[in-house]
């Protein structure tokens, strides 16, 4: 190796270096709830991946695969799903660079691609490094094999390398395209909500294996990115792949991985040298917006919470990446219904009930679950200038109440005139539905305050948001579920009319105690509140 290249090897790795101390410095301190939950989350994963592992070790070894197609099927899920996650770190995380000049300067853009890329690989091990290592080695002990597990694991971690590089070229390509195209840099916020979403509803539907899918699919197994289950299991007993598909799959690997390195190096070249376009503004916009609240007065709602609540829908009127959880619970609702309509030809009737609970998850997960992080550094700024603890808060949850009680009502009063549900049923889940959306977004405001969020994520076009914390999410639909339990018991049970009623109203109860301690004990947080160090 000549001078140069190990030069541009010694700086990809002190870049790749660089970004994962960060990532390990931001969990051990101002994430350590991240962190223990994390630790938590993983082995529970190893413990579900160890009995899987050593379940299908034991059932291959023994009984052997009749084709090869389950094994092709989960290498393309993991290829496709794994290519689709990078890819969104890359748009909206990693593909940014903090002070790009001296970086770009100091070494070639190549070199901090290749170490970008290394980085990503490296936090890949190190989430899903115990569950993987767990899995494998259980695989291994069920075939009675060790060779067995090592070549798992040798093909795990290569599968790895080309997922991270395939995703870094697949994302700064949307970013290149996206700083090129004024219509995509307009609307950069909506197209990444709804490609999402899109991306999730493709995967759930090709789960599905009706004819459709399998029509589409099925030529993808004869292609070599599928030999792939091949290749990790060729060392288990009872499975013979042949020659062909082992060679396929290693050419994949051989050439796949330093090829797309390389097209994804160019392109975030072009990225981080180009230059943006700037949409101009439209003659109809305003700043200031609309007052939602005016119709109440001010002995009611006070000027600061207006103006919190006034923002955050704003906010989220022009970066709906903020808001994307409180989507989720209606994009999951038609992804179910359409699901079951396939498969039994017939609208479930169970479609006004889950809007009423989408619009409870939505009211509490839009504006609330992050009250910390949402700010970003103008949170000390903000409650300096006026506003204080209790108001901030309060504009939040007012902000919730804003979009999703109307959703809750509506979609349920809409969805259950349109199914034929009774009218007493109609009425009896919006009334439930909205009052327990009164006490959600309380709770999403603890979960927020356990699990605050403060790193920024890119959004292509020169623009950067908070997203809240996935954990965040999992505690705040876990608190409102034990709420729940009273109202799906008495709705799984079969109970009568007046226990059905006093069971929903313990669980509209339940939701506001649960919403009303979440509120003072956010307040009590903000009290005491101390900027991180990464917020000033």
């Amino acid at each position: 190796m000549t001078r140069e290249p190990r030069q541009q090897a010694a700086a990809a790795i002190l870049v790749a270096r660089t970004e994962v101390r960060r990532t390990w410095r931001r969990l051990r301190t101002s994430e350590s709830n991240k962190l223990v939950a994390g630790v938590a989350v993983g082995l529970f994963y190893s413990l579900i991946g160890g009995v899987m592992g050593f379940f299908l070790g034991s059932l291959v070894a023994e009984d052997g695969l009749a084709t090869m197609t389950q094994p092709r099927l989960g290498a393309l899920a993991v290829l496709v799903f794994g290519t689709f996650l990078a890819a969104q770190r890359t748009v909206k995380r990693s593909g940014s660079l903090d002070a790009p000049g001296a970086v770009l300067t100091a070494t070639s853009p190549a070199a901090v691609a290749v170490g970008v890329m290394g980085a990503e690989a490296v936090r890949g091990l190190l989430f899903l490094g115990l569950p993987a290592a767990v899995t494998i080695l259980a695989f291994g002990l069920g075939t009675g094999a060790p060779v067995a597990a090592v070549v798992l694991a040798a093909v795990a971690f290569c599968v790895l390398a080309l997922v991270v590089a395939v995703g870094f070229a697949v994302g700064m390509a949307f970013r290149y395209v996206s700083m090129r195209s004024t219509f995509v840099t307009r609307n950069r916020g909506k197209l990444g909500v709804v490609g999402t979403f899109l991306a999730f509803g493709g995967y759930m539907f090709f789960l599905e294996g009706h004819a459709l899918s399998r029509a589409i699919v099925d030529p993808l197994l004869a292609l070599p990115p599928a030999w792939l289950g091949d290749l990790a299991l060729a060392g288990t007993p009872n499975v013979a792949p042949q020659s062909i598909h082992l060679l396929g799959a290693l050419g994949v690997l051989g050439f796949g991985v330093p090829v797309v390195a390389g097209g994804g190096a160019r392109l975030a070249r072009r990225v981080w040298f180009g230059e943006r376009v700037r949409p101009a503004e439209r003659a109809d916009t305003t700043v200031a917006g609309t007052d939602l609240l005016g119709w109440l007065p001010e002995t009611r709602l006070s000027r600061a919470t207006r103006a919190v609540a006034r923002k955050s829908v704003l906010r989220a009127r022009r970066s709906p990446f903020i808001v994307q959880y409180g989507l989720l619970p209606y994009f999951a609702l038609a992804m179910l219904g359409v699901q079951f309509a396939i498969q039994d030809g017939t609208i479930p009737p169970w479609l006004p009930h889950g809007a009423a609970a989408a619009g409870v998850v939505t009211t509490g997960t839009a504006f609330a679950l992050n009250p910390i992080g949402g700010e970003e550094g103008l949170l000390p700024i903000t409650l300096t200038a006026g506003v204080d603890a209790r108001s901030f808060l309060a504009g939040l949850v007012v902000a919730g109440w804003l979009v999703g009680l109307p959703a809750t009502i509506g979609g349920t009063v809409v969805l259950g005139a349109l199914l034929g549900t009774p009218p007493l049923t109609i009425l009896a889940l919006a009334i439930v539905g909205s009052g327990m959306a009164l006490g959600a977004p309380g709770i999403a405001l603890a979960a927020g305050i356990v699990f605050p969020s403060v790193e920024t994520q890119s959004i292509p076009g020169a623009s950067e948001t908070v997203e809240p914390s996935t954990f965040a999410v999992v505690l705040f639909v876990i608190v409102l579920g034990v709420a729940s339990l009273p109202a799906l018991i008495g709705v799984g049970g079969g109970a009568g009319t007046m226990a059905l009623s006093g069971a929903a109203l313990l669980s509209v109860v339940l939701t506001w105690l649960f919403g009303w301690l979440g509120f003072r004990y956010a307040g009590r947080q903000f009290d005491g509140y101390v900027p991180a160090a990464e917020l000033l």
